[in-house]
């Protein structure tokens, strides 16, 4: 069984419901249900406690050429369901498909079509998301989670949808403006939810939006030319689940998640697209976790999970990086330095122009066109995007800032020096290094070589500051690496350059400074909570040449200053 805490705050907004959680932000996945049949599927979306219900069409199988009455008979059933009333007092979106619609494949010429969208409305109480004079049921969702914005673009594929491999439309004019206008929306991650597969070919004869092809090539041309990122499409109608991808056709890969079938299941159609096993379960459930918030172990990403609902084992998994969904810039180059720096900026899209400034404004076509490195002398900010031929934006801007550094000044030689760094020793139970205010040394000494740990008197709860000089070889830039477990701090002169403080494992921190050649002051502290003890010190110069530093490397006075 499934279980959580999670946190609800919801806000209302004027651009729909908001919805905060904690981490992760999960979504119920529902579809293609029997409503007269059992459904042991929506007690276990209970169990899993969602924060969002999404129900992605065939939400009821009411088909019927004139009978109303039929499909409201239908819904009644659904909303006598004990589990799905508990659903409901879950936030929930809904989408619409063929059967919920009214008629097997039926499109725009369905005769109980305003009836069935009045009905809509009121059953999935989205009155004030879709306007009465709506020409279908497509509205736009947003949730708030971690600071991040969630953009549901629930499209409606019946309304307005001509017939199949008849070179006509999907979703009618007044919605294609509308989703264009959605897509230049501000937005973290977008998913658009469609009733029937976008990435599914036309050769299995199935209802999907390959069979309007000039329709599937304007939603992929829609969210390249708004340049929309971090989007991924929601899709129904096939009654087993799967994930599909195809290369770069949003100029970032189209990825979509299909589920449905919370009761049937039926043998998976070919698809030169799948990129995971198809479930098998006749009975199964799934779920969407949203882990946006990047953490000391995780990047932001999404988790769809499919599962066999009597038995509660998962079936499919599928995990979509954000990073994935995003049309990327790659900088290479030197961000310090002291004379001057090249950036060069590299991406896999040759039909697109790379644009920049360096006054740090926003790319326009037509800017400076990015043909050979950039030259910079001085601190500034490069921002960069790629353009289509018509001049359109295509990508999030990027942008990178270069600084200029003075060279901290060496010291003068000191015959009194010699290999090694002096210390202290402490030993006392701490979780950061500020606690070693104030505290008296238990002896100090002169480390000239060999391990420090040599010199600790017991496994756990002890600290170490050393003190010596750093001797730079050539004026340049240079980056200091501290690994350590548990914290450490480096000091170079009175400024820190490296804080890898607190209670950890084994982890890198950096710092960066332009040094003039000679010796500098360093001062290196650093504590052992408990279990593991490591300091690694690396210095690298701007050629990327690494060293790792003993204390033989560094400079100290042996005698007490």
């Amino acid at each position: 069984m499934i279980r959580r805490i999670t946190t609800c705050l919801f806000i209302l907004c004027a651009a729909g419901l908001m919805v905060q959680a904690q981490d992760p932000f999960r979504i119920a996945m529902i579809g293609c249900h029997r409503q007269f049949e059992p459904a042991p599927a929506l007690v276990r979306y209970l169990e899993a406690e969602p924060d969002l219900c999404l129900w992605i069409g065939d939400n009821v199988y009411a088909d019927t050429e004139d009978d109303f009455s039929f499909i409201e008979k239908c819904y009644d059933a659904l909303a006598a369901k004990p589990a799905f009333q508990e659903l409901q007092s879950l936030p929930t979106i809904a989408t619409w498909d063929d059967h919920d619609y009214g008629l097997n494949n039926a499109g725009k010429e369905y005769p109980l079509k305003e009836e069935s969208k009045a009905y809509f409305r009121q059953f999935w109480q989205l009155e004030e998301e879709i306007p009465e004079d709506r020409d279908g049921i497509y509205y736009s969702h947003y949730v708030e989670h971690q600071g991040k914005t969630v953009q549901f673009i629930m499209l409606d594929v019946r309304y307005n949808r001509d017939e199949p491999f008849s070179g006509g439309d999907v979703l009618g004019e007044n919605q294609w403006a509308w989703l264009e206008e959605e897509l230049r929306k501000p937005a973290d991650l977008r998913l658009v939810a469609s009733g029937f597969q976008v990435l599914l070919g036309p050769e299995t004869g199935s209802e999907s939006w390959s069979t309007f092809p000039e329709a599937r090539r304007r939603l992929f041309a829609s969210i390249r030319y708004t340049g929309a990122q971090h989007l991924v499409f929601l899709t129904g109608d096939q009654h087993y689940g799967e994930v599909c991808r195809m290369k770069g056709v949003l100029d970032f890969d189209a990825i979509e998640l299909q589920f449905a079938g919370i009761n049937q299941i039926e043998e998976p159609e070919y698809n030169p697209w799948r990129v995971a096993p198809a479930i098998t379960s006749l009975h199964s459930y799934a779920l969407i976790d949203l882990h946006l918030e990047e953490t000391k172990t995780e990047v932001p990403h999404i988790e769809f999970s499919i599962f066999n609902a009597l038995t509660n084992e998962r079936e499919l998994r599928y995990r979509i990086n954000l990073s994935e969904l995003e049309t990327n810039l790659e900088w290479e180059g030197a961000t310090r330095f002291t004379g001057m720096t090249r950036l060069r900026i590299k991406h896999d899209f040759p039909e697109l122009r790379l644009g920049y400034t360096t006054d740090g404004t926003d790319p326009k076509a037509p800017n400076a066109e990015y043909v050979k490195d950039i030259t910079l002398a001085k601190t500034s900010t490069v921002r960069a995007a790629l353009f289509g031929p018509d001049g359109s934006r295509r990508s999030p801007v990027s942008e990178r800032t270069v600084t200029q550094l003075v060279p901290v000044e060496s010291m003068p030689p000191n015959p009194a020096l010699r290999p090694g760094l002096a210390y202290q020793y402490f030993e006392k139970a701490i979780q950061g290094l500020d606690e070693l205010t104030g505290l008296t040394p238990k002896k100090e000494g002169f480390l000239p070589k060999g391990d420090y740990l040599e010199e600790a008197e017991r496994p756990d709860s002890f600290a170490f500051v050393f003190t010596g000089y750093l001797d730079i070889p050539k004026t340049g830039v240079y980056s200091v690496e501290l690994r350590s477990d548990d914290g450490a701090r480096l000091y170079l002169g009175e400024e820190l350059l490296v804080d890898n403080d607190g209670s950890h494992s084994a982890r890198r921190r950096e710092g960066v400074q332009a040094l003039q050649a000679g010796l500098h002051p360093i001062r290196l502290e650093y504590f052992d909570d408990y279990s593991g003890e490591t300091l690694q010190v690396t210095l690298t110069d701007h050629q990327g040449n690494k060293t790792t530093l003993y204390p033989v490397d560094f400079w100290g006075n042996p005698n007490k200053e």
